[in-house]
């Protein structure tokens, strides 16, 4: 709620959802997996984790910007930390479970991290009694106790929550999948290019990159200070 006392103006903000509409306002016109986000609350004795998410399938249009945003105890962590890294492992987690629980996974393909967390967009806050920050500005969490604990909450409720959606939690696998299989192809694309390459040429030399074999040429040299 915001008041202008000197032209008498007021101005209200409020997500009666809360971190699930904010969410999907920020999102606004992107489609969205799940539709609407995966939201919860966990609490403990000395913690606690709200969160709200959800993938773009189709990524990201001209001009539209991912959500990442997270907090501890309201304090913007712009630069992430303990919580973030422990949502993304809880996330993961859940979903290889769901995965190899249904047999989804192509022989030879393990997910990462990365291939879960690829165009995933959320907000969490959490709430710490003593916690420690990277830096004097506040904007990364270093309290390691929190990561557990996050990841601990995130992979059970979104286990659950996968089990109980099964085709929206099939879609969101297959999108890691997808990511995965991308990835190896370009992991040996590497190696290839590599091994064709053959050994590194000396510093004096580069490596010829022209396919028509009349305009290039050939050098035979001896001796190390000439690199051969």
């Amino acid at each position: 709620r915001f008041r202008d006392e000197i032209n008498t103006e007021r101005e209200e903000w409020c997500y009666q959802d809360g971190l699930r509409d904010y969410l999907s306002e920020a999102l606004q016109g992107l489609e969205q997996l799940p539709e609407p986000p995966f939201t919860g609350h966990m609490s403990s004795d000395h913690e606690a984790a709200d969160w709200a998410l959800t993938w773009l399938p189709e990524g990201l249009s001209s001009g539209a910007s991912a959500v990442t945003e997270s907090y501890v105890n309201l304090i913007p962590t712009v630069q992430g930390g303990t919580h973030v890294n422990g949502l993304r492992t809880g996330l993961t987690e859940a979903v290889r479970e769901f995965c190899e629980f249904r047999n989804l996974l192509p022989r030879g393909v393990r997910l990462t991290p990365e291939d879960v967390w690829e165009h995933c967009s959320y907000v969490l806050s959490v709430k710490l009694q003593d916690p420690q920050f990277s830096g004097q500005t506040k904007e990364r969490l270093s309290s390691r106790e929190c990561a557990v604990f996050v990841s601990g909450v995130i992979k059970d409720s979104f286990s659950l929550w996968l089990n109980q959606h099964v085709e929206a939690g099939e879609r969101i696998a297959q999108l890691a999948i997808s990511n995965a299989s991308r990835r190896l192809r370009t992991e040996k694309k590497i190696v290839r290019k590599k091994i064709a390459s053959g050994p590194p040429l000396p510093g004096k030399l580069a490596d010829c990159s022209a396919q028509d074999l009349s305009r290039t040429e050939l050098f035979l040299v001896e001796g190390d200070s000439a690199g051969g």
